[in-house]
């Protein structure tokens, strides 16, 4: 009997709500594919390669931006469903998952972009 409640405290502790177990903002490393240090902006916010920029969690579509010449000028930022979203839909059923939809916590973003530049 005591085996059986193992899994489930497992369950309940590995997940939860999307808005409450992940941070308003997320951090991006950013590179070049070619070593080049140039500066970049995401969501107003400033950086040099190779560096990192942080963006808002928000569920909107991310651009990576630089004025280098010969290099893109702008880099998109894929996103994926975070994976504690899944869990509220276990536990939180429709209400937790639509409050995650709502916030934009419910995706992650890519945690490693490279700006293509000329060689």
């Amino acid at each position: 009997m005591k085996y059986s409640i193992i899994p489930a405290a497992a369950l309940v502790m590995l997940s939860g709500c999307a808005s409450v177990m992940t941070s308003d903002m997320q951090t991006i490393q950013v590179t070049t594919n070619t070593g080049k240090v140039v500066e970049v902006t995401a969501d107003g916010n400033q950086s040099s390669t190779p560096g990192a920029v942080q963006v808002l969690r928000d569920g909107q579509d991310k651009v990576i931006r630089t004025t280098a010449a010969g290099c893109a000028s702008e880099t998109p930022v894929k996103k994926s469903v975070t994976p504690a979203f899944f869990g509220n839909i276990v536990i939180g059923g429709l209400l937790g998952s639509t409050t995650d939809s709502s916030t934009g916590k419910m995706w992650d973003y890519e945690e490693n972009v490279e700006i293509q530049c000329d060689n």
